[in-house]
């Protein structure tokens, strides 16, 4: 199986959890989702690194960043991630949430001393314009209830971004990126039930039912195995081919919210060509060198 295909299954994989958890929300909440799905996260991850990863790597110093890095991503990038879908749905979160290689890009530039380049300023352009139209309503106090919400993808983008960037010194030490996120996801975890029991100290925190753990389940599951053809892509091919094939994600999810979400959020011209110019914008970024 090509590196192509592995990170297109990615993306579909990414998009339909985003889904899921769009489901399970309907009868939860996004704490219940972002430690449930990071439990499932740890199960996964840590028993694929006792089976292909050394374990003595656990001694090694470096692995500390990994630990530093889960105090902020995946448990805080996915509490907001899930903000954006409970707030503004699958098909609006789904394409900012893409704009998490521009990011990653601003940073490589103030930190790695990369150049900026032209495809860096037309991209930012062109993501700046979609979030724009995303955020566009007809009349102010629309416009303003809106708005504020596009802060949880925003945010979730900036914060996996910076991470990128924190990982690459970490797996030149440590390359092993099972066991890497693995460490990762089990520190995001402590991290994520601190803070949600310090910030939500009422027993509505953690909402588990019948009517949601099977979707909870499912997206785990699914984001888990997204997690692992990523992996593989990255194995097996250049990340400049598979980066921007794994960010086509919003496209899956704008046909999963057209076929499975009519009830729950509706999809618009305006989100459709919002979501094409963000989407756009991110492959631009990532082709044109």
């Amino acid at each position: 199986m090509p590196a192509e295909a592995f990170a297109l299954a990615n993306a579909f994989l990414f998009a339909l959890h985003n889904v899921l958890a769009k489901k399970a929300l309907r009868t939860s909440n996004p704490a219940t989702g972002v430690i449930s799905s990071l439990l499932i996260n740890i199960v996964f991850l840590w028993g694929m690194s006792f089976l292909f990863a050394p374990l003595s790597s656990l001694t090694s110093a470096s692995i500390l960043i990994f630990v530093a890095v889960g105090f902020f991503q995946p448990g805080l990038t996915r509490l907001l991630t899930y903000k954006g879908i409970e707030t503004l749905g699958v098909a609006i979160t789904d394409p900012v949430r893409a704009t998490t290689p521009l990011f990653s890009a601003l940073m490589a530039i103030v930190f790695l001393d990369e150049k900026i380049t032209l495809p860096i300023v037309v991209a930012t352009l062109m993501i700046i314009a979609g979030i724009t139209l995303l955020s566009w309503r007809s009349g102010s106090m629309q416009l303003t209830g809106s708005a504020v919400f596009l802060w949880y993808p925003i945010a979730a983008s900036v914060i996996a971004g910076a991470s990128q960037v924190v990982r690459k010194f970490g797996l030149a030490a440590v390359p092993h990126p099972f066991l890497a996120a693995a460490v990762t996801a089990s520190s995001s975890l402590v991290v994520s039930i601190l803070t949600l029991w310090y910030v939500e100290k009422t027993e509505a925190t953690w909402k588990m039912n019948r009517q949601c753990f099977w979707w909870f389940l499912a997206s785990g599951v699914t984001i888990s195995l997204g997690m692992t053809c990523i992996y593989y892509a990255l194995d097996l091919g250049k990340v400049s081919v598979v980066i921007p094939i794994s960010s086509t994600g919003p496209f899956f999810s704008l046909i999963f919210s057209a076929l499975f979400l009519r009830d729950v959020e509706r999809v618009t011209l305006r989100i459709v060509c919002s979501a094409a110019m963000i989407v756009g914008g991110v492959l631009l970024i990532t082709l044109w060198k």
